[in-house]
């Protein structure tokens, strides 16, 4: 059985773009490795993005706030865009298929995990796109690929999570970046 591990962080971008390259040699909470070292240091490697993204969730959750994680039993789940498209909820496609390049510049188009960030000025847009999804729309949208308790499983993210993610960062002034994770 696949998952798809979702964990949100309300960070400011800026901050965590501006890592690569200030010369620093550790960060507090965060394990000092090789490939921080060579973050921190500017010598990335250009066939490596998904090595610094693997450092997303400690950069994350030591640079941020980190506010919670949801386990998405089953596969398919990048598949959502298109199914928030065709219900008329654009912030919430832009939101789910928006991957984030990190390091600045990365050119990997699969990091994994998979980084998307919201910024902080289009949450209100992703509020409101929650706030009109039809949960039960989801279970039964022809254009889905998930099984069908895949999908009530997504009903519950969107209603459970992420509208309370997504508040607590558009409340702090923040960026809202999350991290889906799972076998590839």
């Amino acid at each position: 059985m696949a998952e798809q591990y979702v964990t949100a962080f309300a960070v400011d971008a800026a901050l965590l773009l501006r890592l690569p390259g200030s010369g620093g040699t550790g960060l507090p909470g965060v394990p000092r490795s090789a490939a921080l070292t060579e973050l921190l240091s500017g010598r990335l490697r250009a066939d490596a993005d998904s090595r610094y993204t693997a450092l997303l969730p400690a950069l994350a959750g030591a640079l941020g706030t980190p506010l919670g994680e949801a386990v998405l039993a089953g596969r398919h789940w990048d598949e959502l865009t298109g199914v928030f498209r065709t219900l008329g909820l654009p912030a919430l496609a832009e939101l789910w298929s928006r991957r984030w390049p990190w390091p600045d510049g990365a050119t990997d188009d699969r990091p994994w995990p998979c980084p998307t960030l919201t910024p902080h000025a289009t949450l209100p847009a992703v509020l409101a796109d929650l706030a009109a999804l039809d949960p039960e729309s989801l279970p039964e949208h022809p254009t889905a690929h998930l099984e069908d308790d895949d999908l009530e499983d997504a009903a519950w993210f969107l209603t459970e999570h992420l509208p309370t993610w997504a508040s607590h960062a558009h409340a702090h002034s923040l960026d809202l970046l999350l991290l889906r994770d799972g076998a590839r």
